[in-house]
Parts: structure tokens; C-alpha cells; sequence
């Protein structure tokens, strides 16, 4: 909705494309559709699309010339760690899918874009 709008159109439909995979994952999960290979292919999905869309509001957030850029960057990164921590978790068999995981997922989106992507939803033109 609204309220998560950065008043741009393009990072706006990534952010409800990335929810979309993290509710299609989920989805899954409630079905007890959470075979490796299902889990896998949604968790690199989820991973490569998230590459994505720091790459591309990155680069929005050096157009804009954000200040706090380099806080930002680093907090991208941090989550593409732990992101890519899960799906290597899950890969070798340590870790299951589980709603705690799905849990952390959408509250770090939904923080991150209404606490971060705000500052530079205001910053910008």
C-alpha cells in the first residue's frame, strides 16, 4: 500500500515483487510443500532477486546522490549475508525452511523499507 511507497514507481514494483516471493514461499511452506529442491529454487530466487534490487537502488540512491548512501549499502550488504547464510544453510542440510526464517524475511523488508528506503524516498527530487 501507500504506506509503503518510495515515490518511485520502479523500486516500488520490486518491493511488491519481492513480497511476492517471500508470500509464494510461504505459501509453499503452509502446504508442507517444502521439499529441498522447492525450498532451494525459492530461496535462490529470493536471493538472486534481492542482488537485483540492491543493485538497482543503489545505483538510484547514487543518481540522487543520498548522503547516507554508505550506511545503507553496508545494511544491504549485511542482509545479502544473511540471506545467502540461509540458503547455503539449507542447501547442506542444517536448516530447514521454518516460519521463524520466514518471519525474519518479511519483518526485515517491511522494517527495511519503511525505516531506510524512506530516508531516501525524502532525500530524493
Amino acid at each position: 500500500d501507500e504506506l509503503f511507497s518510495v515515490n518511485n514507481e520502479e523500486i516500488d514494483d520490486q518491493h511488491r515483487k519481492w513480497i511476492a516471493i517471500i508470500n509464494e514461499l510461504h505459501d509453499r511452506m503452509m502446504k508442507g510443500d517444502i521439499s529441498l529442491s522447492t525450498t532451494l529454487n525459492a530461496m535462490k530466487s529470493m536471493k538472486e532477486y534481492v542482488k537485483y534490487h540492491f543493485e538497482y537502488e543503489e545505483e538510484y540512491m547514487r543518481e540522487i546522490n543520498y548522503l547516507g548512501m554508505a550506511e545503507h549499502i553496508s545494511i544491504h550488504a549485511r542482509f545479502y549475508v544473511l540471506i545467502n547464510q540461509y540458503y547455503n544453510d539449507i542447501k547442506s542440510g542444517k536448516m530447514v525452511l521454518n516460519r521463524e526464517i520466514m518471519r525474519i524475511l518479511m519483518d526485515w523488508l517491511q522494517a527495511h523499507v519503511l525505516n531506510e528506503d524512506k530516508k531516501y524516498s525524502e532525500f530524493a527530487p
